[in-house]
């Protein structure tokens, strides 16, 4: 086991791969976002009727009739009957009488329906990443095999020889 391993306690045997050519690495793990949607009842819509009275009124052209009464002079027609005997004249007299009946009609018709809308929506969560640090002391040195040593996780503390930023993609 390495020292820094027995120092910190920080790897767990299953992070660390060995092979023969007296050769050790680290698995870095990352998690990463899986979206899963679900129909849920978001509320509901409820259409109904309820009575409202409201006054109408309604110009309804009637008739009527009028009895005119006039009076002529006759000059000296004889006289039909005698004098003091009850005549009488009687003349019905019509007029229009308005009735108001109500019925039921279909004024219009209401109706819902739904359909589909697609929408985006945005979602964030913060994930963790493993990352990877070479940390030297002492005289120790450490070779990057011939490449430099490029990524999303380039990171290497006393490191005098790089100047950018210390960690992520080296060639952004």
């Amino acid at each position: 086991m390495s020292p820094r391993k027995k120092k910190s306690d920080q790897f767990r045997d299953s992070d660390i791969e060995r092979n023969l050519d007296n050769q050790e690495s680290i698995e870095l793990r990352e998690e990463e976002l899986r979206v899963q949607k679900e129909r849920v009842e978001a509320g509901e819509v409820r259409l109904h009727k309820e009575v409202v009275k409201e006054k109408k009124t309604v110009d309804v052209p009637v008739t009527h009739e009028e009895v005119i009464v006039e009076k002529r002079p006759v000059a000296g027609r004889p006289a039909s009957g005698k004098i003091g005997e009850d005549e009488e004249v009687r003349i019905p007299v019509m007029k229009e009488q308005v009735e108001v009946e109500k019925r039921p009609v279909v004024r219009e018709e209401v109706s819902l329906k739904k359909q589909q809308v697609q929408d985006s929506r945005q979602v964030s969560e913060t994930v963790k990443r493993e990352e990877a640090w070479v940390d030297t002391s002492g005289t120790a040195e450490v070779r990057t095999g011939g490449r430099s040593w490029q990524g999303p996780e380039r990171r290497r503390r006393n490191d005098t020889s790089y100047f950018g930023r210390d960690r992520r993609m080296a060639g952004a």
